[in-house]
């Protein structure tokens, strides 16, 4: 009986140690993932978007746009570490383990690593606002027509399927919405609107055309940009690689966590800002 009790106790601590194998291999796994998806330097390029448009709500609701005390504020809001683990909180609550694999080696791969530089540069690029004018105007000339330059329609055919694959302006526009209502939610909150809820629903609904409209050719021009230099070849196996099962899995995770995050921080604007116009100091 002795002997059998000790070697239950040895098949248990075995499956213990095994199962302890398995999560530090899987968190390994996902740290090298965010390290491949660069989520670390999005966060703070997003960081620095995040505080312009903080110093922009500033100037339109607040007395001399806020001063510094709204600039501690807004930088506080947008913490990219905050952010980040956000993000990546949401990537290990959505993504299943068994996906890790077939992304590592996309990412980790020459293509994948070309694409996420690309898309790294033309988002930090993108800070410039002359630059993401410019790409606007590329876009809307490929658009219509008035780009002649040799493969443009291709290339931007290319881009659009990768951009339906990954079906990225509803869930950009939805995204949107979501965090729209959080800041309308938050100024109630903080006491620096009365609206119902029913009229902060409507409120937002009757931005969705502008909103799609804006995030259409935001997503096109900044795809254009970060694309430009890659190959068709590059491009195409982008978008076969999002239409797989793993791909598709990413896709969800990311929103996932870009959703909580933008929806957490817009709350966060939204309660500030009331309490900054009643002259409160956060």
């Amino acid at each position: 009986m002795m002997r059998v009790l000790i070697r239950s106790a040895f098949a248990v601590t075995l499956a213990l140690f095994f199962a302890q194998e398995v999560a530090a291999d899987e968190a390994e796994d996902r740290a090298a993932l965010n390290r491949a998806l660069s989520l670390t330097p999005l966060m703070e390029i997003m960081q620095q978007e995040g505080e312009e448009f903080g110093a922009g709500l500033g100037q339109n609701f607040l007395p001399g746009g806020g001063g510094a005390a709204w600039h501690r504020i807004v930088t506080r809001i947008y913490d990219s570490e905050k952010m980040a683990r956000t993000v990546e909180r949401g990537l290990e609550e959505e993504l299943p383990a068994r996906h890790l694999p077939d992304l590592l080696a996309f990412f980790r791969s020459e293509t994948g690593e070309r694409i996420v530089e690309h898309e790294i540069a033309a988002r930090r690029a993108f800070l410039d606002s002359s630059v993401e004018d410019a790409a606007k105007a590329a876009y809307r000339a490929a658009r219509e027509g008035g780009n002649d330059a040799p493969g443009q329609d291709r290339r931007l055919d290319l881009i659009g399927s990768y951009v339906a694959a990954n079906d990225l302006i509803e869930f950009n526009v939805a995204g949107a919405l979501n965090s729209n209502l959080r800041f309308y939610q938050g100024m109630v909150d903080g006491g620096g609107l009365e609206m119902s809820d029913a009229e902060m629903v409507d409120e937002v609904w009757a931005q969705e055309e502008e909103t799609r409209s804006d995030t259409e050719e935001w997503m096109m021009s900044y795809l254009m940009l970060a694309y430009s230099d890659l190959s068709e070849a590059d491009l195409s196996a982008y978008t076969t690689f999002s239409e797989t099962a793993s791909g598709q899995a990413l896709n969800r995770a990311l929103f996932a966590g870009f959703d909580r995050m933008y929806a957490e921080i817009s709350y966060a604007l939204g309660l500030a800002l009331a309490a900054h116009m009643e002259g409160e100091d956060l």
